[in-house]
């Protein structure tokens, strides 16, 4: 039932980032305290994120391992590539359907477990989720993920969904919770009560903004409920070690303030470059920047700091800023992003 997120929603964490090795030091950490099911990479953000896809694969690290990506055929493409099973994320603003819809068949016939995400679940009524769960059905996905992206829903609200959508379908279900009101716990341990199939958590609840729900929390849930016997808690604690030793060399201790919510900081703070480039929905316009960073993101970063550039190289610019991230395993500061820009060729 649970799928561990920390190292591709973890990554979103604002201030952080992983190299290749540690991400795969993790990985392998929390597949040994006995969870099967991770998604481990975006790989179509970056090569570093295909590779650790791909190896993550190769080493057999657990039983099921997806990758993540937008509802297009190059993302699909990617991410098969990787030998992953494929994870897709609907745009947060949805223009073109019948597109997406072929795009989404394109990926059902790749032989992979599909699964594909309506984001931000709370600004649709249940008749419009449950449409898309029965579409998606007689497409032939695999699992819908339901993802209360702004952390928006209650205990009751997401319970009511699920309960639906699994009246409705058989199609298998993920929750998604995030944390920005503190209700990731109880929106996911709701979302259990009422039958969900999967539930996303990450170490320590990190990720996006201040993050989703977290994992030893609800592994001890389902243990304690006899609803995972296979997770292994002092196994986890291990992973949990390995993680706040990251964040202190990366961060500082400051950062487990910054990501407590309402009160901390980390919830105004954006680091995937699919949200800033939808900023109707997501309308902050603090930035944390590694290699899920895009386009629009940077050429805000340069705007708000007067910086001049080419913007015929701005793809240029992009791509440095990510490499140079993935290089070092770290966020980069906006001094770092000037520079790049400064020195793009």
């Amino acid at each position: 039932m649970l799928t561990d997120d920390t190292l591709r929603e973890g990554m979103q964490s604002p201030g952080f980032a992983m190299s290749y090795n540690e991400k795969m030091e993790l990985a392998k950490l929390i597949s040994t305290a006995g969870i099967k099911r991770a998604l481990v990479a975006y790989p179509p953000a970056h090569k570093s994120e295909f590779e650790v896809a791909r190896d993550i694969v190769e080493k057999k690290f657990f039983h099921e391992v997806f990758g993540l990506g937008r509802t297009i055929k190059s993302d699909i493409d990617i991410i098969n590539d990787t030998g992953s099973n494929i994870s897709l994320h609907l745009p947060f603003r949805i223009d073109n359907m019948d597109t997406i819809f072929e795009n989404i068949k394109y990926a059902c016939k790749l032989g992979k477990i599909i699964e594909v995400g309506f984001v931000d679940i709370d600004m649709f009524s249940i008749d419009e989720i449950l449409k898309f769960c029965v579409k998606m059905e007689e497409l032939g996905v695999d699992v819908v993920q339901l993802p209360d992206t702004r952390g928006e829903l209650n205990p009751a609200g997401i319970g009511e969904i699920i309960k639906a959508v699994k009246h409705a379908t058989k199609i298998k279900i993920e929750a998604h919770c995030h944390n920005d009101h503190g209700m990731a716990v109880a929106n996911t341990i709701s979302a259990i009560s009422a039958g969900v199939d999967y539930v996303d958590t990450t170490i320590f609840g990190t990720g996006e903004r201040n993050g989703i729900a977290d994992s030893i929390t609800i592994a001890d849930y389902l243990e304690r409920n006899n609803m995972e016997t296979s997770i292994d808690l002092n196994g986890i604690r291990k992973a949990y070690n390995y993680m706040y030793n990251l964040i202190l060399r990366k961060i500082g201790p400051d950062f487990f303030i910054n990501n407590m919510p309402v009160y901390g900081t980390n919830s105004k703070i954006q680091t995937a470059g699919t949200h800033v480039a939808y900023g109707s929905v997501f309308t902050e316009k603090n930035y944390s920047v590694n290699v899920y960073t895009g386009k629009k993101m940077i050429i805000e970063i340069l705007k708000n700091n007067n910086v001049k550039y080419d913007e015929n190289k701005i793809e240029r610019i992009v791509s440095l800023i990510k490499d140079e991230s993935a290089s070092r395993g770290e966020a980069l500061s906006v001094k770092d992003i000037i520079k790049i820009a400064g020195g793009a060729v």
